[in-house]
């Protein structure tokens, strides 16, 4: 059954079968190949279970609410609002667009929407300013990688539901290191802008700062507020997820004024469409996961890491290579529900905390969606600046190794990631 498992989905894979698909067929066919077609009853059975949680309504949520923010004006004031504080260091424009994405991320929780959204608006302005395309796409694509880090984050939602940690931790957990990735890609951009001679942009007055955080305070409103009502136990991260649709919304519609009822039903569907697709994969991926369950996979990984070292650093290091490795040529939802399962017991087997673990790992899988070479950060970019998949990793590098720098950094430090969570959660 195993067999067939692995090699149906692996053909599946070159036929370029949409992997929520290649999971349930190949979960068909190993139990077909089992000899016992009674068992197919158990297809349909775990499908549904695997969909029947009520956390997973936060991803559609958090889908609409991203999508509403993102049309209703919210960006460009979030542009304004950093290219009024940090825009005139050397390489401001491009710190700028790190800023943006990092404000952005605490909005649409999404890394293709932060992409699309902030490049839209910095990469031709840096283009303007002689910056070369393929830097100012690379700075883009690696901060938007932030959308699923900093809360609220769609990924953390599919992660904590599948490796049954608390969301509400994680969704928090992830703040000081979204921000420490931000302020570490900010120095490496200002590094290589002083090389590049990159210009600055004028020094605004205060007033001029006040103007444009004010035009923007509603906007960053919206992550204090889902934060805030998590922290206090107002409302679960679910539930936050619908306080951001309405939120969003009156922004949009009442404050800023710059989206109408007409543009709801884009907004809609896209979030719709979106979510689909990402109920799909989880629900076959119950089956599947099942098969490997069955098939005793999880014990044979645990037994196989634990046989290299017993040490918990190289153990939980090897962990996120495995993330690492796999974002560089798969979705990271497909990636989550395929080992999530696997690995989080081998974690729990050498006593890791399961919210250090399963923040970092996110991240892990944050950087992968900048790895070529089917980063998703860097189609999303490449659709918005239209330069090659080529000319865009060629500058991504030194923002990679510096994002992963700062994955180990979090590893060995997991207070970092656990202060923020066990100070307002216990």
């Amino acid at each position: 059954m195993l067999t067939v498992l692995v090699v149906v989905l692996l053909v599946c894979f070159v036929f370029n079968i949409p992997i929520g698909f290649a999971l349930g067929v190949a979960s068909i066919g190993s139990l077909l190949a089992g000899g016992n077609p009674d068992q197919l009853i158990m297809v349909p059975q775990r499908i549904v279970a695997s969909m029947n949680s009520f956390p997973l309504l936060a991803i559609p949520l958090f889908m609409v609410a991203g999508s509403v923010m993102e049309i209703g004006g919210v960006s460009k004031r979030i542009v304004t609002a950093a290219s009024s504080l940090i825009g005139h260091i050397r390489g401001g424009l491009a710190s700028v667009s790190i800023m943006a994405c990092t404000f952005f991320a605490a909005i649409s929780g999404s890394t293709p929407a932060t992409a699309a959204a902030i490049g839209s608006l910095t990469i031709p302005e840096m283009r303007q300013r002689g910056y070369p395309d393929d830097y100012s796409s690379a700075v883009v694509a690696a901060s938007s990688c932030l959308g699923v880090v900093i809360p609220p984050s769609i990924t953390m939602v599919v992660f904590g539901v599948t490796g049954n940690i608390s969301i509400g931790k994680m969704l928090i957990g992830g703040v000081i290191p979204g921000l420490l990735i931000a302020s570490m890609l900010i120095a490496t951009n200002v590094y290589f802008s002083r090389k590049a001679d990159f210009p600055t942009e004028p020094k605004e007055s205060r007033k001029q700062r006040l103007t444009a955080l004010k035009e923007a305070f509603w906007a960053l409103m919206m992550p204090v507020i889902i934060l805030a009502g998590i922290m206090s136990g107002v409302f679960t991260p679910t539930e936050s997820a619908a306080v951001a649709v309405v939120y969003g919304l009156i922004v949009s519609l009442f404050i800023y004024k710059e989206m109408s009822l007409k543009d709801l039903v884009p907004v809609f569907y896209k979030a719709a469409l979106n979510s689909a697709m990402i109920m799909l994969l989880i629900g076959t991926a119950g089956p599947f996961g099942w098969i490997m369950t069955v098939q005793d996979v999880p014990n044979m990984v645990s037994t196989a890491i634990l046989s290299i070292s017993d040490n918990y650093y190289v153990i939980f290091s090897l962990v996120l290579l495995i993330y690492l490795i796999l974002g560089t040529f798969m979705e990271t939802a497909a990636i989550i529900m395929l080992t999530v399962p696997i690995l989080t017991p081998i974690m729990v087997n050498i006593g890791a905390d399961m919210v250090h673990y399963g923040v970092v790992s996110v991240i892990a899988l944050a950087i992968g969606m900048a790895t070529p070479p089917v980063g998703i950060a860097l189609f999303a970019t490449c659709g918005v600046s239209k330069v090659t998949m080529a000319q865009i990793s060629k500058q991504i590098w030194p923002f990679l190794l510096v994002m992963i720098l700062a994955l180990f950094v979090l590893m060995l430090v997991p207070q970092i990631v656990t202060f923020l969570p066990n100070l307002m959660m216990g």
